[in-house]
């Protein structure tokens, strides 16, 4: 691809665009995660040099458990979200408002998941927050509507979306939800009548906050099992460079020398000290791990998905 992709989400490539590996990983990520559509999170990283395989080989394992949907579910149901009162009447046919309804829940499931998952990676660990529930998959999706580009969008609307963009506290690029609800004018002026006084009375920022909360609580049990994937692979890829002396650790020549005087043996990579901050999350992936369909493995033998 030679054209110059942006970072933020009206520049960013657009699926149909994608070739070669970005467009392998696209179709992977979709599978993985079991989403119709790619959110801008993934799309913007086809700007940075290796950053769209390195961001996708390591949450994949995190995804492929299918935790990530079930914590999510969990943060909808206790997050308490405001609903605008009265009811708002976005005056659709059923047809399309089935249309926008698809869009909505593609991309709440996409970027939720992709909020706790990604999260995970930032977080401390904590086993003690980790539900290993599994959600089951969801129900097949419909065609979606196409995204549509800046230039197919009057200036009315686009006026619109901007708008609307800054309720919770926006200021920064444009969110690809509004402009995929594009395709429906006045289903976003009914959001925006509806929502005004929520985003006035601080409702929205406060249920953000919540959102927020809940989803670094369920992504600091989710930690721990990324930090199991972690100490896996780097156990993994140590016993293939140990080679035949298995887990014999490599010592220092003081080291030998005090080995030698007392003739102790001593484990690998140095002994139950280091060893015992491994034991918990190791012990939580382990299991976890046999359910995950199986990947491609690396030339150092563990699996770690195909990107």
């Amino acid at each position: 691809m030679n054209k110059a992709y942006g970072t933020d989400p009206v520049s960013a490539i657009a699926e149909s665009e994608a070739t070669g590996e970005a467009a392998e990983i696209f179709a992977d990520i979709r599978a993985t995660m079991e989403i119709p559509m790619l959110t801008s999170i993934w799309r913007t990283l086809v700007a940075v040099d290796g950053g769209l395989r390195a961001g996708w080989r390591t949450v994949k394992p995190l995804h492929q458990t299918g935790i990530p949907a079930a914590a999510l579910a969990r943060v909808i149901a206790g997050a308490g979200l405001p609903l605008p009162q009265p009811r708002i009447d976005v005056a659709l046919p059923s047809a399309e408002l089935a249309a926008a309804q698809a869009i909505v829940d593609a991309y709440n499931r996409s970027n939720g998941m992709n909020m706790i998952a990604l999260t995970a990676l930032v977080v401390m660990p904590d086993a003690a927050a980790l539900d290993d529930t599994r959600a089951p998959s969801p129900a097949p999706w419909p065609v979606l509507r196409p995204l549509l580009a800046a230039d197919d969008i009057d200036a009315d609307t686009w006026a619109l979306l901007q708008d609307i963009n800054r309720f919770g506290g926006g200021t920064g690029a444009l969110a690809t939800l509004w402009r995929h609800l594009a395709h429906w004018p006045g289903l976003l002026a009914a959001i925006q009548a509806g929502f005004a006084p929520l985003q006035q009375s601080g409702a929205l920022r406060e249920a953000m906050q919540r959102v927020h909360n809940l989803g670094r609580d369920e992504a600091a049990g989710l930690a721990t099992l990324y930090q199991g994937w972690l100490i896996m692979t780097h156990l993994t890829d140590r016993f293939s460079s140990l080679g035949r002396s298995g887990a014999r650790r490599r010592a220092t020549p003081r080291q030998a020398a005090r080995d030698a005087s007392s003739g102790e043996k001593r484990p690998a990579f140095g002994g139950p000290r280091r060893l015992s901050g491994c034991v918990v999350p190791l012990a939580r992936w382990t299991p976890i791990a046999r359910r995950v369909a199986p990947t491609r493995k690396t030339t150092s033998g563990h699996q770690m998905g195909h990107y």
